[in-house]
């Protein structure tokens, strides 16, 4: 099972930013179970704050291209070195470069405790602990750690499960509507180490593969533009020329032909995949219902003996489900075919007498059997159907690839003959038949990657289908938690609907069905829930708290023994009664019982949420242990210094409604 940290302490040292105070230099941060409020104002560093939280977990590694808004695509979590003015983000706050501030934060991941420190200055690490044990202080010893601990295939993984789970950073993605970064997550989270890290190697070879072939091919484009302008210019030729043109028309007619073949080939082969597939479906639907069948009969096996034979049920059970006999251990198919016969025309299993309502109870009727042999029966021609339909499909794939093998044999043996004439030609005639050669050689290599492409995305088909059942079985789990926390949250009808998206690996191929949810929700102008596209379908404050939910769900059923999520206030455009939910929900969801952590981050504004989250979790100063004081311990800025008592008046105020009883 995947393993997300959770955030135990911070300390921050030497930073400008955060002197801290004469007794408690720097900032020093116990993240306990439940609710730690980061209190600030504007630039004071609450946002830096929580950056450095995440870097200390991150160093100077990154996902490359995480911006804002745009899905994230066909590609796989790959961690990237930051560049050195990157590296710089603290240094570039403060006058001294950060030249001698550090920071630590230690974590769990699992039942090992984590204790990494470094440098403000690069993000270089300093010194790395694993259950107060010493480590190798490198990136590249830090970066293994984690991956065994958090039980994921990459550090690029990590990342993204941070990014997506437990920091909620302003640039974040809307995952509802984000089918791919869903697709990264949903593998993360629901599949083995070893499952989710081949998923990412196939996805990479195919990518790999697919841009290789589309540069082959504009580069073929190229050349043979070049070779065509090169022949205007080469006058008429001898008998050897001649001879030599004919051989070269053939051969590109045969060419142009197995590049048709191939086409269609493909065409062929997708037919084939399907017809796979409905055969692989019908011969589960028969054995679905042989099973049926199977049940119904031993239940009409048990109804034929008196309660107290259950020795009796048991051994002709065991004949008609096994066609072998529990006694002897010989293999009877004939008599278990027998029973079968008695008990569906309602004779005696035992002596093969006909049962009449004076010598036997009355019976329950066989019209349940009746009607799963009816099934079977019916699952067995459809069965039959899809079998023959993929075995004519085969036929046909065979004796295309025959044809093609024939063709390409042929072609083969003329270019030898085509060889020969050219050791006859000219010099210039030479050159340019060099450029053929080329081009055919190029022609080659697409070729052999096309089919090589094909196959990998064939065998993944088969592999996405088998893991999508994986995944697919958890998602009653993710959508009753999430329907309890979106309900909870917006009071609308709020669910999560089980829709797999397809997708292409690379730019060209088939479609491959992808896991995905997407959102269905109830509105003022609807009736009933209706499907929600995109996040401008919804309000903004329900796009945070639908956002919100989704995360909340997937840590719940993905993990054990307790979270942290990282978050900016959302309280943006909530009314009083709105406000009041929202912070219900946070606050279960930090039940410190659960062993969550929940940090907010929020300005000194005169909101509703911060009071309330605050009055739930028995928050009632600024000097509990849980709330970090900004205004104390953060570098003060112009506005601060000059408006200290407004903001003194404002957090009084916030506390003293925090300590007010809930209305």
């Amino acid at each position: 099972m995947i393993k997300l940290p959770v955030l135990e302490e911070l300390t921050i040292k030497e930073y400008g930013l955060y002197p801290g105070t004469s007794k408690h230099p720097g900032v020093r941060v116990t993240f306990k179970p439940g609710l730690t409020l980061v209190l600030g104002a504007n630039g004071l560093g609450k946002t830096t704050l929580v950056t450095i939280m995440y870097r200390m977990l991150t160093g100077g590694h990154e996902l490359p291209n995480m911006v804002a808004g745009r899905e994230f695509g066909n590609r796989t979590p790959e961690a990237r070195s930051l560049s050195r003015i990157d590296r710089r983000v603290f240094a570039d706050r403060v006058i001294d470069d950060a030249a001698g501030a550090t920071a630590a934060l230690t974590f769990r991941l699992g039942r090992s405790s984590f204790r990494v420190s470094r440098s403000l200055h690069d993000l270089s690490i300093r010194s790395f602990t694993i259950d107060d044990e010493e480590q190798d202080a490198s990136d590249t010893a830090y970066q293994a750690a984690i991956q065994d601990h958090a039980n994921v295939p990459s550090f690029g993984d990590m990342i993204f499960l941070l990014r997506h789970l437990t920091f909620y950073f302003e640039d974040r993605r809307a995952l509802v509507w984000d089918a791919s970064a869903q697709r990264q997550l949903l593998r993360l989270l629901f599949l083995d180490r070893e499952t989710a890290k081949q998923q990412a190697s196939k996805e990479r070879e195919i990518f790999t593969l697919d841009s290789s072939v589309r540069n082959l091919q504009y580069a073929i484009g190229r050349e043979e533009k070049r070779a065509a302008r090169t022949e205007k210019v080469i006058g008429s030729a001898d008998e050897v020329r001649q001879k030599l043109q004919l051989l070269q028309g053939i051969q590109e007619d045969e060419l142009e032909q197995l590049a048709e073949l191939e086409e269609a080939l493909a065409i062929v082969e997708a037919r084939r995949q399907q017809a796979r597939v409905n055969a692989l479906t019908a011969e589960q639907a028969q054995e679905s219902a042989l099973r049926a069948v199977e049940r119904q009969q031993l239940s009409m096996i048990r109804n034929s003996f008196p309660s107290a034979s259950e020795t009796a049920r048991y051994l002709v059970g065991h004949i008609v489900a096994n066609q072998s006999c529990l006694v002897c251990q010989s293999d009877v198919p004939g008599f278990a075919a027998d029973l079968q016969a008695r008990v569906l025309e309602r004779r005696c299993v035992v002596c093969n007498s006909n049962i009449t309502e004076r010598t036997v109870p009355r019976q329950r009727t066989n019209r349940t059997l009746t009607k799963a042999l009816k099934d079977l029966e019916a699952a067995e021609t459809q069965a039959t159907a899809a079998v023959g339909e993929r075995d004519a499909s085969e036929a046909e794939y065979d004796a295309r690839v025959s044809i093609i093998a024939e063709l390409t044999a042929r072609t083969a043996n003329r270019a030898v003959d085509i060889d020969n004439l050219i050791k006859r030609l000219p010099p210039s005639d030479k050159a340019v038949h060099e450029h053929r050669t080329y081009l055919s050689t190029m022609r080659a290599g697409l070729a052999a990657d096309r089919q090589k492409l094909e196959s990998l995305r064939d065998e993944f088909g088969m592999f996405a289908a088998r893991i999508n059942r994986d995944i697919a079985s958890r998602k009653e789990e993710i959508k009753r938690a999430f329907r309890s926390f979106a309900t909870d949250f917006l009071l609308e009808g709020c669910e999560l609907v089980w829709a797999p998206r397809k997708g292409r690996l690379g730019e060209t191929g088939g479609l491959v069905d992808f896991p995905a949810f997407e959102l269905e929700m109830t509105g003022t102008d609807y009736h009933s829930a209706v499907r929600r596209s995109g996040p401008q379908q919804v309000s903004e404050s329900q796009r945070e708290f639908i956002d919100l939910a989704f995360r909340m769900a997937l840590m719940q059923v993905a993990t054990e023994g307790g979270t942290t999520m990282v978050i900016d206030a959302p309280e943006s455009s909530l009314d009083a009664v709105f406000v009041a939910r929202a912070a219900d929900v946070l606050t279960r969801y930090g039940e410190p019982s659960s062993g969550n952590r929940l940090l907010i981050t929020s300005n000194l504004v005169e909101g509703d949420l911060i009071p309330a989250l605050l009055r739930n979790a028995g928050i009632q100063s600024s000097r509990d242990e849980r709330v970090v004081d900004l205004l104390a311990i953060a570098t003060p800025t112009a506005a601060t210094e000059q408006l200290h008592e407004q903001y003194q008046e404002v957090r009084t105020r916030i506390f003293a409604r925090a300590r007010a009883p809930r209305d």
